[in-house]
């Protein structure tokens, strides 16, 4: 069997049950506040409602002042990097400034440690890797003639 279809135009009255009936609320019953002349600002106190003793209220804050960074660092950085282009001049001048660097950083408490120790690091592998590079070179070159003057038996005039 089929329910015949309900007429969706018929409205249906919204009735509580009598158990559901609310009672009456009443909004209590406030003091108007009294206004009168504005009240200046004033600095804002603690939950307590007294100012923290010994505190200022008009005291900007700022943040604690850093040490100064050590320039002879930054330069050894920087001849450091430089000598993988320029060569044995800036490599050595890295050395040096490093440890120039590295002194006044323990004497001044300054900051600047890591780029004065990374331009000794490179300071020392550049110079290094170039006089391994020259040594070989002359060996090469001691070691041509050598060959050169034993395969003929001839002296060689260069």
């Amino acid at each position: 069997m089929t329910a015949a279809p309900e007429d969706p135009t018929r409205t249906i009255s919204p009735v509580a049950p009598p158990e559901a009936v609310v009672p009456a609320y009443a909004a209590p019953a406030y003091a108007s506040p009294a206004y009168g002349a504005p009240q200046p600002y004033s600095a804002p106190q603690p939950y307590g409602g007294q100012p923290y003793p010994g505190y200022r209220y008009d005291a900007q804050w700022s943040a604690p002042a850093a040490p100064p960074n050590n320039v002879f660092a930054w330069v050894a950085f920087g001849l450091g990097l430089g000598g993988l282009m320029f060569g044995l001049l800036t490599s050595i001048a890295a050395i040096v400034f490093g440890h120039l660097a590295r002194r006044q950083i323990r004497e001044r408490g300054e900051q600047g440690g890591a780029a004065a120790l990374t331009g000794l690091i490179f300071g020392y592998v550049v110079t290094i890797g170039l006089l391994l590079v020259i040594v070989a070179y002359v060996l090469l070159i001691v070691f041509a003639i050598a060959a050169s003057t034993s395969v003929s038996g001839v002296g060689s005039s260069l």
